[in-house]
């Protein structure tokens, strides 16, 4: 008895030392991420409905997954790259999104309404991006500096409750300290949409400065390189914009490009400098586009069409014609 006894007990010892092991490899969880992993295969290989039925069931096996970035991505992508998802479509996968995140813990629930949230305001949906913030932040007084400038920005777009995005906006430049330029450029937009145009220009003024500040020492420039980069980047002394129109619509998104330039500024500066990562280049030229494109706005409202006019002929030659893309 005695030698089948020792075999056992070590049998049962290692069970359950591996069995933990097992069951994080081979239980649930991991079977819906190699399920997930299979639905956005799918989905690159053209099968949307494979893709929807397998993310649907690898959603059921495990309340995870609503803490990866690749099945939100996943999701927003089976809806609205469709050819022109419904109203009926788009809230259903608001309410999918506010019951997903309901089942994460609760320290996590607000980064990820923040995710979900960029993701409806990608697609356009500011009033969705709002809604599913607002359901997982807390109040202004606890949030942090992020949470209350983007929930802020994206009132702005969404055109509501500006009031409340101005409260948010102050707490967040309070909170930080540093006055950072989106944070800047955010106020500006939200008094901007509340009819304060005055009262805007200094912040979207002041939003330009701050980042061509911290941009002089943008990573990947060479020293020598540095005030020709800067210049080239930031000055207005290449464009040359027509002279206004009188007649033109200053609410029209996609614009008539007005610069008397014959290649696009952007592409020189990454011929000019080719040793610099392009999309980072890209990156902010687009920052710098975004918060001049709202200093443009601010200007049309206070009739200062000639000083709007300069950074309308900067987003041209850089070709930033569709600003409704830059919000």
């Amino acid at each position: 008895m005695k030698r089948y006894l020792t075999p056992a007990i070590i049998v049962a010892v290692c069970s359950l030392a591996i069995g933990p092991l097992f069951s994080g490899f081979f239980g649930p969880e991991w079977r819906a991420r190699w399920i997930l992993a299979w639905a956005a295969n799918e989905y690159q290989n053209g099968h949307p409905e494979d893709a929807e039925k397998a993310i649907e069931r690898a959603s059921a096996l495990s309340s995870e997954l609503a803490t990866d970035a690749e099945f939100w991505k996943l999701k927003f992508d089976l809806v609205f790259n469709k050819e022109k998802p419904s109203s009926a479509t788009i809230a259903q996968l608001f309410d999918e999104s506010v019951v997903q995140i309901s089942k994460v813990p609760k320290a996590l629930q607000a980064v990820i309404a923040s995710y979900v949230g960029q993701l409806f305001h990608i697609h356009r949906e500011n009033e969705m991006a709002v809604a599913i913030m607002e359901t997982y932040y807390g109040p202004i007084s606890k949030r942090d500096p992020a949470e209350n400038n983007g929930i802020a920005y994206f009132r702005s777009l969404a055109k509501k409750k500006l009031e409340t995005a101005l409260v948010e906006i102050d707490a967040a430049l309070v909170a930080d300290g540093s006055a950072r330029e989106e944070f800047l450029d955010t106020k500006a937009w939200v008094l901007h949409g509340l009819s304060k145009d005055q009262e805007a220009l200094p912040f979207a003024e002041e939003a330009i400065k701050k980042l061509i500040a911290r941009q002089k020492k943008f990573n990947g420039v060479r020293s020598v390189d540095r005030l020709e980069f800067q210049a080239l980047l930031f000055s207005d002394s290449a464009v040359k914009p027509e002279p206004t129109d009188p007649n033109k619509d200053d609410n029209n998104p996609t614009r008539t490009p007005k610069t008397t330039l014959a290649t696009n500024r952007l592409d020189e500066i990454k011929r000019r400098f080719g040793y610099i990562n392009p999309t980072d280049i890209d990156e902010l030229a687009r920052k710098i586009a975004a918060l001049r494109f709202h200093r443009a706005c601010i200007l049309d409202e206070l009739g200062r069409n000639d000083e709007s006019d300069l950074d309308y002929a900067w987003l041209d030659g850089f070709g930033f014609t569709e600003t409704d893309k830059l919000n």
